[in-house]
């Protein structure tokens, strides 16, 4: 189950329902609840693992786990063309935060931009926490022509989008952000390490702090910025200050980001009480946390594979809901609810209510209905439906409207007459194919039968088209490849990885060389194959396909990668026969359309074969010796005869 925010057509969420399965077995998810295992007797679980972590190496990324003189690693990244590292001399020498360390983050002077920055490990928004304590640990390291230009500390939503902090320093002063305004806090001292703390309320949207050194603590306040947009997600600095010029210097670090309050300086002593070294503790708690990754990624990979193979194959089904009565909607309006109309078929047809004590859908008392004896209008419809599919046109001319707008049947006798035999055959379809196909009238001449100059209707079969899947068919016929067998599921991808919505719906093509009633069809996006040469419309009934004729359906005979490869087939396996070309392009005739070639068409062929060896002899020298007996394939594919029923 997974649930939108937001709907775009009722003011309820959205739901998405996955995975409904009905089947006669047991189900395969039996060990659904150990899927992927949160915890393991014995072992933390990976969000405590990383807890602990964070509480000793804080938001430095890790910099005790770094190598010196390098960039810094993830989660932190340098700004565009920033000159960052990772140094031991950039090291802060507080203790009251985290255990003694041996690395901090390196920013040089100048005048060039530079910067680091990272997104927060959450997301901290104006409802989800009253207060926020932030932390960093700086010191400037000012030269007499390196000193005015300012750092800046931001916190906020995205980098640089919409602060909601601003801090500014250089090698002399330290300056806040209220609101608009920049105010003096402190003047520094040169090669000092300064602690910043801040208390920030995220519902006044106001913050107070303190920028502490080994001798001295100052108090500040202040107002966020007025465009922040009330999310925190992302810190960094840069030095894009608010004074020009070039910029000192910067060691950096100790990030801290959290709810609980923080311990000053004045804790010194209690903290360097902290035991094992900090480097050592974070190397422990990354090797539990890979090897624990490792246990999930494994069990991730087992449920995948459960669930997309499993003991027996994946079958996707519905089950009913609870079934209810609706009410009467004025003007269909949801919110204007009139009387409430009890279940029942359409009294227009002669239904009536559902029998009492009707429990589930009604799908079932709705086939019985439509087949009640007394009811022949459904025995009509699908003999008419029969009927059309074999001669090009229905007894009903209309096959989705036997009412008073539509056609009345040419032959109402031989309508009623076949939906008497399709129900006495105990609704067999393969039964009316049989009747139907041994009829005369189905074995009749397509030549007409003409009375006062109009031809008699049904006194000839009708030439038509051969529908886009008839048409595939038979190229993979015609070049060997068609596969017989049943088609079986489509390569579709595993259940559990599935990720598609409204506006990034699923969408494939598989391709096969099955019959075309096994091509995979969905609903949004109908197969370019069938698209092109008028299939059904998955979207709607189709009770008659358009035959269209349009430029593209001709190219797709000379240019599309499947006729070429059909064709190549075909022309491959009868150069391989070794015979004289006229016979090969006998064999070519008789393959596709069940005749030899006539002399003219044997005379065309040969003109058209010396004529395309020589055009490849300029064009392609390289080309295979079947490309010529290949070309004329294609152009007998596209050929009318091969095209229609006659």
């Amino acid at each position: 189950l997974g649930f939108d925010a937001e709907s775009s057509v009722s003011p309820r969420p959205g739901l998405h329902v996955d995975h409904v399965a009905v089947q006669t077995t047991p189900f395969r998810p039996t060990a659904i609840e150990p899927l992927l295992p949160a915890s393991i007797p014995g072992q933390p679980q990976l969000a405590q693992l990383n807890e602990q972590l964070r509480a000793i190496v804080g938001l430095d990324g890790d910099f005790e786990l770094q190598s010196d003189g390098t960039p810094p690693a993830q989660p932190w990244g340098p700004g565009p063309k920033s000159v960052v590292q990772i140094r031991a001399a950039a090291q802060s020498p507080f203790q009251n935060l985290y255990p003694a360390g041996a690395l901090g983050i390196h920013l040089p002077a100048g005048s060039a931009y530079n910067g680091f920055g990272q997104t927060l490990p959450r997301t901290w928004k104006t409802n989800d926490a009253t207060e926020l304590h932030v932390s960093f640990d700086f010191r400037s390291r000012p030269t007499d022509s390196e000193r005015d230009g300012s750092w800046r500390y931001y916190l906020g939503h995205g980098p640089g989008s919409s602060a909601a902090i601003e801090l500014f320093f250089n090698g002399q002063e330290f300056f806040r952000r209220d609101a608009d305004q920049r105010p003096l806090v402190q003047a520094l001292q040169p090669d000092t390490w300064y602690q910043v703390q801040l208390q920030l309320d995220l519902i006044a949207r106001t913050y107070s702090g303190t920028l502490s050194s080994a001798t001295l603590s100052t108090p500040f306040t202040g107002a966020f910025a007025a465009h922040w947009d009330g999310t925190l997600d992302y810190t960094f600095i840069d030095s894009y200050g608010h004074l020009p010029g070039a910029k000192p210097a910067l060691d950096a670090d100790n990030f801290v980001i959290r709810t609980n309050s923080l311990p000053t300086l004045s804790q010194l002593a209690l903290a360097q009480e902290s035991g094992p070294n900090r480097r050592q503790q974070a190397r422990e708690l990354r090797e539990k946390i890979q090897q624990r990754q490792e246990q999930l990624a494994s069990a991730r990979r087992d449920l995948e594979q459960m669930l997309a193979e499993g003991p027996v194959e994946l079958a996707y089904g519905v089950v009913e809901g609870t079934p209810r009565n609706a009410r009467f909607q004025f003007r269909g309006e949801p919110e204007k609810l009139g009387d409430e109309i009890p279940r029942g078929f359409l009294k227009a047809l002669g239904g009536g209510p559902l029998p009492p004590g009707t429990l589930g859908s009604g799908r079932l008392e709705l086939a019985e209905w439509l087949t009640h004896p007394e009811h022949p209008l459904t025995a009509r419809v699908i003999v008419n439906r029969i009927w059309q599919q074999h001669f090009g046109t229905g007894l009903v001319k209309t096959p989705n409207d036997f009412g008073t707008r539509g056609q009345r049947p040419t032959h109402p006798e031989l309508l009623d007459h076949l939906a008497s035999r399709f129900v006495a055959s105990g609704w067999s379809v393969k039964a009316m194919h049989r009747l139907i196909l041994l009829s005369a009238t189905y074995q009749q001449s397509s030549v007409p039968a003409v009375t006062n100059g109009v031809p008699r209707e049904y006194s000839f079969f009708p030439r038509r088209r051969l529908s886009a899947e008839e048409i595939r068919d038979s190229i993979l016929s015609v070049s060997g490849q068609l596969d017989a067998s049943p088609g079986k599921s489509h390569p579709f991808p595993s259940p559990v990885t599935w990720g598609y919505s409204q506006h990034g719906p699923f969408s494939a093509v598989y391709d096969h060389n099955h019959r075309s009633v096994y091509l995979m069809t969905q609903r949004l996006k109908r197969h370019p194959f069938l698209a092109l040469f008028d299939g059904a419309d998955p979207n709607m009934s189709t009770a008659e396909r358009r035959t269209s004729t349009v430029p593209t359906q001709s190219l797709y005979f000379l240019n599309d990668p499947f006729v070429h490869e059909k064709a190549n087939r075909l022309a491959a396996r009868l150069v391989g026969l070794d015979l004289p070309e006229r016979n090969q392009v006998d064999q070519v005739y008789w393959q596709t359309l069940s005749r030899p070639a006539s002399p003219e068409e044997s005379a065309d062929a040969a003109a058209f074969l010396e004529a395309y060896r020589q055009a490849l002899s300029r064009t392609t020298p390289e080309a295979t010796p079947f490309a010529p007996l290949a070309a004329l394939t294609r152009v007998i594919f596209g050929d009318n005869e091969f095209l229609h029923v006659d």
